[in-house]
């Protein structure tokens, strides 16, 4: 979410602010600036993740041979989820664009989400149309999407980022980034939330694409803080909030391992303190908060274990 698309929108809103007398009240907050800010899935203000230098100075050098060669090392970014994969990923895509075009290089780069697309066909559909390839949305097979990456390769390098790559994997008796990986010019960048997923992939794909492990380890409190008090600057107003308060949700997030939940008890806490007709969030409020969703993410995990369970063993040793 671009700054200057959230701070237009945030000022049309309060142009548009009226009463109602229907369902809907709408009036200006006493505690939020810009609430989307606290969204779990919104981009950090200024485009680059905080907190995870290291990684992506590691992530850049490995792909870098892109540059020189038409073609980096594969990766695959394995952290729970709330580490920031997504993030770190999108902001290496971008950066591949951004030094394409101030070099005037033949390479192209494109992100999928894989949990969007679901299935190999969408998935490949999705590439090209990434890449700039005006693909009709029915009519071409799968030999034929295939075909037109050929060709797009034939020419230029590309760098192919899949999110949440697991839900392909076992889609198809040979998975398509098997396919990718065998084209030329052709770097691959995966993410998946259990680094179990690379050990069930076949022998031979495995030791085809050679991808580089890194893992994204859980954020400190400290660099929770770090990151929560860089968003607080731009979703609430000033003096709503303090460093007690950012504290505790930075100490939430360590607590859970996931960043996303002191984005979400900050949140549901200005939600609070502004229904209460505060213009600043407690103590209390933060307390409250973090007990209401503390006990949802139990619940979401419990689930997920019991779903875990149904599917198929997962493998137990890693061996690169």
């Amino acid at each position: 979410m671009g700054e200057g698309v959230s701070r237009s929108l945030s000022v049309s809103l309060r142009l548009k602010v009226m009463n109602t007398m229907g369902l809907f009240e709408i009036k200006p907050s006493s505690i939020f600036r810009d609430a989307r800010w606290l969204q779990p899935l919104s981009d950090p203000p200024g485009g680059r993740p905080l907190c995870r230098d290291e990684d992506l100075k590691i992530m850049a050098d490995l792909i870098s041979g892109v540059f020189r060669v038409g073609r980096g090392r594969n990766l695959f970014v394995c952290g729970r989820p709330g580490t920031g994969k997504t993030l770190c990923i999108k902001y290496i895509i971008n950066e591949v664009r951004r030094c394409a075009k101030a070099l005037a290089a033949p390479i192209l780069a494109v992100y999928i989400n894989a949990g969007w697309t679901r299935t190999p066909y969408y998935t490949m559909r999705e590439i090209l149309t990434g890449l700039g390839l005006r693909v009709p949305e029915v009519g071409w097979q799968m030999f034929r999407l295939k075909n037109a990456f050929e060709k797009i390769v034939e020419s230029k390098a590309v760098v192919i980022a899949i999110d949440e790559v697991d839900i392909l994997l076992h889609k198809e008796r040979e998975p398509l980034v098997y396919y990718l990986n065998r084209q030329p010019n052709t770097t691959l960048i995966f993410t998946s939330n259990r680094f179990e997923e690379v050990a069930d992939l076949p022998e031979r794909i495995i030791s085809t694409l050679q991808p580089k492990i890194i893992i994204l380890k859980p954020y400190t409190k400290d660099e929770a803080f770090t990151i929560l008090r860089e968003r607080a600057k731009h979703a609430l107003k000033p003096g709503s909030y303090n460093d007690e308060i950012l504290k505790l949700a930075a100490q939430t997030a360590e607590i859970i391992g996931d960043i996303r939940m002191g984005f979400t008890v900050l949140l549901t806490a200005g939600l609070n303190a502004e229904k209460s007709g505060k213009t600043s969030i407690s103590i209390e409020d933060m307390v409250s908060a973090i007990e209401s969703e503390a006990e949802k993410e139990l619940l979401r995990r419990k689930l997920a274990n019991l779903l875990k369970k149904q599917r198929r063993p997962s493998v137990e040793n890693l061996n690169f």
